[in-house]
């Protein structure tokens, strides 16, 4: 059965079977993946979720990040994830190749990571184990992912579905389960999957939720299996399976090309807070700023050429002054004016109370989307600038710094690990930098609860 190969590529593959350049990958979607999760704590709704799990108690098994706690393996794993996703920040994909290059993914490492650190910390693996379990995770969501066709109007959240498959993976592997238990809780975790994409249209916390519950739900069904709970046989293919229910207009032979020989490893590394389909805009305004000097009252108008999809789109809709913190990261109107104010891009931006900033939000109503591109490119965009003086400034882009076809720098990757470091400002310097080196030489770490330790609090 698929789900069979599946499983043995998730617990048969030794560390020694990885290519040098996946390992290093690996490396660096840990690096931006947990310094996400370091500088995600004031995102929206987290002090909410924190407090339940504080007066939820329980074992204490593993750390939620910067705040120290330690608590039941799942709960650590659920809250991590919430934070790393809190400014959508943090490395998306792993990018796949081959036959499904250019395929959707979406954000399989938000879930993986640091999933993979807390079951890591809670068995003190090594960091070898975990480098093999993110690899190895992070491949099997993709994979997953690119199984479906990607459409925001008719998936379920993929962070709720090829997420969960990908941690369960993860879990699995470093929980120790055999064939027959991975197995039994890849069909336990079909009844415990899904998402919405409204909350991106809402602007609402939530948007995070789908990952987080991945991460929680992956370590239940495990956990449920290795103790003798009994699942669906069969939960891809079986009739009312993964890909009947969740599926959309799924080739799962797909998830298959070249598995275990093609690791889909290199993750979209973004040098900005906010949703991918922000980061062109972004771009084009932080030219403009840096190569002519004017003032926001000299703007007259502000245009956005997008192909015609991206105009009835939750990414044109503007930041008004009733919208929470998840509305600015949604938001192309919100990106651009935020850099035509402000001259640059910092993660408080994405924050309170400077969201609520009222030349940025009047400015954000004022950026219009106009759809004068052609279809094939969901990023493409050409930003217009129009001054009151008469100049016309114009920008394109294509492609968004962090993808395959235009990646950043390993050096790029660090520097957004101090960047939240410091926005975050809970870390020492000295703490922060003994946790990046022991990321950096993680594959002779013996045991990485010393990690986990290291990034749990300041002192």
């Amino acid at each position: 059965m698929l789900i069979d190969k599946i499983v043995d590529h998730a617990l048969t593959t030794r560390f020694e079977d990885f290519p040098s350049d996946v390992v290093e990958a690996a490396r660096l979607r840990l690096i931006d993946s947990l310094s996400c999760v370091v500088g995600g704590l004031p995102g929206g709704g987290n002090d909410a979720m924190l407090g339940l799990i504080r007066s939820w108690g329980g074992a204490q098994q593993a750390t939620i990040l910067t705040c120290g706690d330690r608590v039941p393996l799942q709960h650590a794993a659920l809250m991590n994830c919430m934070m790393g996703r809190s400014f959508d920040f943090e490395v998306c994909g792993p990018e796949p190749e081959g036959v499904n290059k250019g395929k959707m993914v979406g954000h399989v490492c938000s879930t993986t990571e640091p999933t993979a650190l807390s079951v890591a910390e809670f068995r003190r693996a090594s960091g070898k184990e975990l480098l093999a379990a993110v690899i190895l995770g992070g491949d099997i969501g993709a994979r997953m992912a690119v199984a479906d066709v990607f459409d925001f109007d008719q998936n379920f959240e993929v962070c709720g579905t090829a997420n969960a498959y990908g941690a369960t993976a993860v879990v699995g592997r470093l929980l120790g389960a055999n064939h027959d238990q991975l197995v039994n809780a890849y069909g336990i975790l079909l009844h415990l999957m899904g998402g919405s994409y409204q909350s991106l249209w809402d602007g609402v916390d939530t948007f995070k939720l789908p990952g987080a519950m991945a991460a929680y739900n992956a370590v239940l069904s495990v956990q449920m299996a290795m103790a003798g709970f009994k699942g669906v046989k069969d939960p891809l293919m079986s009739p009312l399976g993964y890909f009947a229910m969740y599926g959309n207009q799924s080739d799962p032979e797909r998830a298959l090309d070249q598995l275990g020989d093609l690791f889909y490893a290199k993750g979209m590394h973004k040098l900005h807070p906010s949703c991918y389909g922000n980061h062109n805009p972004i771009e084009c305004a932080l030219e403009m700023v840096q190569e002519h000097p004017f003032d926001v009252e000299d703007i007259a108008g502000v245009e956005v050429e997008v192909p015609p999809n991206r105009v009835k789109h939750f990414l044109n809709q503007p930041m008004g002054p009733e919208n929470d913190q998840a509305r600015s990261l949604f938001s192309i109107p919100y990106a651009v004016a935020n850099v035509l104010v402000r001259k640059e891009v910092r993660i408080e931006h994405y924050s309170e109370p400077l969201i609520r900033d009222p030349r940025v939000v009047s400015l954000s109503s004022r950026v219009n989307l106009v759809p004068k591109l052609p279809l094939g490119n969901n990023q493409a965009c050409r930003l217009t600038l129009t001054l009151k003086s008469g100049q016309v400034l114009s920008r394109y882009r294509d492609a968004p710094r962090g993808w395959l076809v235009n990646p950043v720098t390993a050096d790029e990757v660090r520097q957004k690990f101090w960047r939240n470091v410091e926005f975050s400002g809970v870390l020492g310097r000295e703490q922060a930098a003994r946790a990046l080196a022991m990321l950096d030489d993680l594959d002779t770490v013996p045991d990485v609860s010393a990690l986990a330790a290291t990034l749990g609090s300041g002192g």
